[in-house]
């Protein structure tokens, strides 16, 4: 997010508004077995999102008519009326990476968000997002059965290893910091969602489909 236009939330937020995760299940589900709507916690995990606090998010409302709209006005607020050009620097690997890489593809285009597929082989791959030289990336990942906040929302916080996108958010910091020492289940649940909403109201990060 330290490389134009990410980091204008506006921008962000169009390119999330442009995903129909609905659409997008339905279509890759039969290919890859990705059939879960979610944030950055799998629903099944009692720190996950419902899907009524989803559908309030930037991309996640069922109206996608609405969504693409709304997409459009941002990136014309934003300074990019026509859309733009950029970069999906993505994995040699067909499942989840390619499928996944060309629905984006063609759902950005529809706002006008032309982005290159550039696929690397894996080696390639991985120094190219450890060394964050990429404008968009897909990245695919995992979890414990737990799924626990400390392991899964750590990557968004300033400075961890797994921030791929290099962005700095206060809130997200202390949200994380307050759920790790939260002895109260229900009141760390609590933390942990709003953690997650803070993440994806701002598209700090765009988080699509789970397993």
């Amino acid at each position: 997010v330290d490389k134009k236009p990410f980091d204008d939330e506006r921008v962000r937020k169009a390119m999330s508004l442009a995903l129909d995760r609905y659409d997008m299940a339905k279509t890759l589900a039969p290919l890859t077995g990705l059939d879960t709507v979610s944030g950055p916690i799998p629903p099944h995990a009692p720190w996950g999102l419902r899907a009524e606090e989803l559908q309030a998010l930037p991309g996640y409302g069922k109206d996608h008519e609405a969504n693409l709209k709304e997409a459009k006005r941002l990136l014309a607020e934003a300074g990019y009326p026509n859309g733009f050009k950029t970069v999906l620097t993505n994995r040699s690997i067909k499942l989840p990476y390619i499928d996944m890489g060309v629905y984006l593809l063609s759902a950005w285009k529809k706002i006008g968000v032309e982005a290159e597929h550039r696929i690397e082989e894996s080696a390639t791959w991985s120094k190219t997002r450890a060394g964050r030289d990429f404008e968009l990336l897909l990245d695919p990942m995992g979890t414990s059965a737990v799924a626990d906040p400390d392991e899964l929302l750590v990557k968004y916080t300033t400075g961890a290893s797994e921030n791929w996108g290099r962005f700095s958010d206060p809130m997200i910091d202390k949200l994380f910091e307050q759920q790790k020492v939260e002895l109260n289940e229900q009141k760390r649940i609590q933390l942990a969602k709003a953690m997650q909403q803070e993440i994806m109201k701002k598209s700090w990060w765009r988080p699509v489909l789970w397993w």
